[in-house]
């Protein structure tokens, strides 16, 4: 049996901020609505590129998103990760039925 490992994340130094909290919603949102992870990445990725520098609202905000959206993808890869080995456990389990 394998343990998966999970790694405790540091939080922002802005996670109090009403702006950043509206970033981290909205992300929850998008994601618990049925939006792709391959979108919410890409979002972040665009509000990233034209966020403006320093501590304004709209950075805050989008740091918000773009954190949040980082730690569903983190999720999301742990939860294929174990669907793979328990495919590759069944897979090897038959074949050595098979033998």
């Amino acid at each position: 049996m394998t343990t998966m490992t999970t790694e405790a994340t540091t939080p922002s130094p802005f996670a109090h901020d009403p702006f950043y909290a509206l970033g981290t919603a909205d992300a929850y949102d998008e994601y618990t609505a049925g939006e792709n992870i391959h979108t919410l990445v890409r979002r972040a990725d665009e509000m990233l590129d034209a966020a403006p520098t320093g501590p304004v609202p709209a950075n805050l905000y989008v740091c918000g998103y773009a954190n949040t959206v980082r730690g569903i993808l983190k999720g999301h890869i742990a939860q294929i990760n174990a669907q793979t080995e328990v495919a590759y456990r069944w897979n090897d389990h038959t074949q050595v039925r098979a033998a």
